[in-house]
C-alpha cells in the first residue's frame, strides 16, 4: 500500500453530521446563486427593453441576494473550521478548497461534488454579468455618441429648429442639422 493510501486508511472519519450541514450549507449557496443567475437574467431583459423603473427593484432583490450569500459563506468558513478541527488538522485548513485538497472518503467526494456544482454555477453567473457589462457599455456609448453628436450640432451654428429658424435654444429632439 502506498504512504498517500495508507494515510487516508488511518485518517479518521468526519462525523456525518459534520459532513451533511456542509453539504446543506453548499446546497443554500447554489441555491442562492441560482437565484442571482435569475436576477442578472432579468436585468438583461430591462436592458435590452431600456425598462428603466425595472432596475431598483432587481438591484435590490439582487443586494439581499448577495448578503444571504456572504452570511451563508461565513456558515461554511465556520463547517470547515469545525470539520478540520474533527480531523485535528492545523488551523491553517481555513478555506473549503484547502479543506478538500487533504480530505479524502466518501464524506469528501459528496462535500466535493456539491463544491464543484456550485463553482460551475458561480462561473456561469460571472459570465453572464459580463453580457450585461457589455450590453450596458454599448447602449452608454450609443447615449453618449448621441449627446456628443446633438452638442456639436448646437455649437457649430448650422442647427435649425423644425421652423427653420437657428436652433440655438431648442431641445435636442427637434433639431436639424445642415449639411454641406
Amino acid at each position: 500500500m502506498s504512504e498517500a493510501s495508507s494515510q487516508g486508511a488511518r485518517m479518521p472519519s468526519v462525523s456525518t453530521a459534520l459532513s451533511a450541514q456542509l453539504v446543506t450549507i453548499l446546497l443554500r449557496e447554489l441555491a442562492c446563486c441560482q437565484s442571482l443567475l435569475e436576477t442578472v437574467e432579468a436585468e438583461r431583459h430591462a436592458i435590452k427593453t431600456l425598462a428603466i423603473g425595472d432596475f431598483h427593484p432587481i438591484n435590490v432583490r439582487r443586494l439581499a441576494i448577495l448578503e444571504q450569500l456572504q452570511s451563508i459563506a461565513d456558515a461554511r468558513d465556520q463547517a470547515v473550521r469545525q470539520i478540520a478541527a474533527a480531523l485535528s488538522w492545523p488551523d491553517s485548513i481555513a478555506s473549503l478548497h484547502s479543506l478538500l485538497d487533504r480530505w479524502h472518503g466518501s464524506e469528501a467526494t459528496t462535500v466535493r461534488h456539491h463544491h464543484e456544482k456550485l463553482l460551475a454555477t458561480a462561473k456561469h453567473v460571472r459570465e453572464e454579468i459580463k453580457q450585461n457589462v457589455v450590453l450596458i457599455d454599448g447602449i452608454r456609448g450609443f447615449v453618449e455618441h448621441a449627446l456628443t453628436a446633438g452638442a456639436t450640432a448646437l455649437t457649430d451654428g448650422n442647427a435649425y429648429s423644425r421652423t427653420g429658424k437657428p436652433a440655438l435654444t431648442h431641445p435636442l429632439s427637434a433639431v436639424l442639422y445642415q449639411q454641406g
